[in-house]
């Protein structure tokens, strides 16, 4: 996640609050999301607020809009490269996963939370989810497998992944990168292309 860049009032962006909004949601929830709390952490006035956010519900909404395109699009663009080997589009979107460079699994998960007790929420992480479980079971099905078995293929890489988030499994990096083939080979039923 971008860290909320050190500047005064008069340069603060709607960004900077948006990023500031998302370290608040991922430390504490979205109770955690306030005006005065977002402002105070970062020293500025609330009217500082005001110049880009009609009131906190803008934020929220702004919040989640940034999410959708943090922690979703990077899984809808694998497919953007249709001439690219389908064993390679597989590659490539499970590595997101493990590089953590272009998906924030603390954000996802924290939206996960937010999305429990909020049913506009809830419904984003299902678009969302579906968006991605169809981007893999377009791979797994361009893989060869059934429609079927695609669709369960997708499922299970899927649900795996979620899973192993919402475990708050620590692996360190290494141990993550080590163990990627093997998890690669058992989910695609092929071996992680060079």
């Amino acid at each position: 996640m971008t860290k909320a860049r050190s500047k005064t009032a008069d340069n603060l962006s709607a960004e900077d609050w948006i990023l500031a909004a998302c370290a608040a949601l991922v430390r504490h929830g979205v109770a955690d999301v306030k005006v005065d709390r977002l402002a105070r952490d970062l020293n500025v006035t609330r009217g500082s607020f005001y110049w880009h956010f009609a009131d906190r519900q803008a934020l929220l909404d702004a919040l989640l809009k940034h999410w959708r395109s943090q922690n979703t699009e990077p899984f809808l663009r694998v497919i953007g490269k249709d001439k690219e080997p389908a064993l390679q589009q597989l590659a490539r979107f499970t590595r997101i996963w493990l590089e953590e460079k272009e998906f924030d699994p603390d954000f996802d998960s924290a939206v996960r939370d937010w999305a429990r007790n909020a049913p506009e929420v809830a419904r984003a992480v299902r678009s969302a989810d579906t968006a991605r479980l169809k981007v893999l079971t377009r791979i797994f099905s361009a893989l060869g497998f059934s429609e079927k078995e695609a669709m369960i293929r997708a499922r299970i890489t899927y649900y795996h992944q979620v899973g192993y988030y919402t475990m708050r499994i620590t692996e360190s990096h290494a141990r993550r990168r080590e163990l990627f083939p093997a998890y690669f080979a058992v989910l695609a039923g092929q071996a992680l292309p060079a």
